[in-house]
């Protein structure tokens, strides 16, 4: 069920969160917002046979692209955090 092009698709999704992060919005704003962005990618990026395999797709890159979005947020916040502790002491 899984291919490529779907992990292409969650990838363009953590990259437009991450770039608007940057640029100010809230991650309590960013997130939700790629759930749609995956289902709308979905459609130009996935070849599925049906609207529901299209809107599934989606979601499943959207909530993907999120969850790496908070893993990789919290790994590196816990890396300066023990590196900030190490200079300090």
């Amino acid at each position: 069920m899984f291919d490529n092009k779907i992990l292409l698709l969650t990838t363009l999704i953590y990259g437009i969160v991450e770039t608007l992060e940057k640029f100010g919005l809230k991650k309590q704003l960013a997130h939700p917002i790629a759930i749609p962005l995956g289902i709308i990618g979905s459609f130009f990026i996935l070849p599925s046979t049906s609207l529901y395999e299209h809107i599934i797709n989606g979601i499943y890159a959207g909530l993907m692209s999120v969850g790496t979005c908070d893993t990789l947020c919290n790994v590196v916040d816990r890396v300066k955090e023990k590196n900030i502790s190490k200079m300090k002491s």
